[in-house]
């Protein structure tokens, strides 16, 4: 067991500290064949957990459970977006149309994926 330890790649356990680019073919205003390119960063655990604290509110007194989406994706795209080809600004990606930013989300962590897969894999262990 020792011996495998030691040949064990540390950094293969850790985020990718660059970032990916995806292009998205989109159609703006009748331009067929027109690319963004978006490149992406990899969240870590504790940025996932971030994300989820940025949409879930619990009220401890009644126990309702508030989700807000939005604030999730704003999260989301300041985390992990770290420039578009043509050069989009925040402000800018956050006033897409759904059509475009839909494409955008996809490549991103869902947020029902966030809530679901720790709590179910922490209680079936």
């Amino acid at each position: 067991m020792e011996e495998q330890n030691k040949t064990l790649n540390i950094e293969s356990l850790l985020v990718n500290t660059g970032s990916t680019p995806h292009e998205i073919e989109i159609d703006p205003e009748g331009q067929p064949g027109a690319m963004l390119t978006v490149w992406l960063k990899e969240m870590s655990f504790l940025d996932m957990q971030q994300a989820v604290k940025e949409f879930i509110a619990f009220d401890t007194d009644t126990g309702d459970i508030d989700m807000d989406l939005a604030n999730y994706w704003r999260y989301m795209f300041k985390s992990c977006i770290e420039k578009t080809e043509p050069k989009i600004t925040m402000a800018q990606l956050f006033a897409m149309r759904p059509e475009i930013a839909v494409h955008i989300t996809m490549l991103l962590p869902q947020p029902q994926d966030m809530v679901v897969g720790p709590l179910v894999t922490g209680t079936d262990e």
